[in-house]
């Protein structure tokens, strides 16, 4: 009788493989999540420009431009994404600042809050982080 040796893995083997499975995962998923968040920002800025046009359209028949609730919004307004709380927090007739406040997971994002400030013509836009960076899509 011919002994048959059976081919196939050792436990040794497989744990070897699961550690290093392991390993390349707690890499990946920090990443996976810092580049899920920067996408997220898109939800900030994309609300903020849409409230922007909204005081723009209510300041062309009014004195002042408006509250949330004027420009027809709810008050605190939810970006459409839900990642973000957004606020007017200053109006006249010259001046209007528009804050997106990070919701969520979304707060531990390094870019933190989103700023609009409309002063007599003049737009700055700031944020928790790195202006330039975090305002870019």
């Amino acid at each position: 009788m011919k002994n048959v040796r059976i081919r196939g893995f050792t436990v040794i083997e497989l744990m070897i493989g699961l550690v290093i499975v392991a390993v390349l995962v707690s890499l990946a998923v920090p990443s996976f999540r810092d580049t899920l968040r920067k996408s997220r920002r898109s939800d900030a800025m994309d609300s903020i420009m849409n409230i922007q046009m909204a005081q723009e359209r209510y300041r062309v028949n009014n004195p002042t431009y408006g509250t949330l609730v004027q420009l027809g919004k709810t008050n605190p307004l939810v970006s459409s994404d839900g990642h973000y709380s957004l606020t007017v927090t200053v109006n006249t007739a010259t001046n209007y600042t528009i804050l997106a406040q990070a919701q969520g997971d979304q707060a531990t994002d390094s870019c933190g809050d989103f700023t609009l400030t409309f002063t007599a013509g003049v737009i700055a836009k700031t944020a928790d982080g790195n202006d330039a960076v975090c305002w870019r899509k």
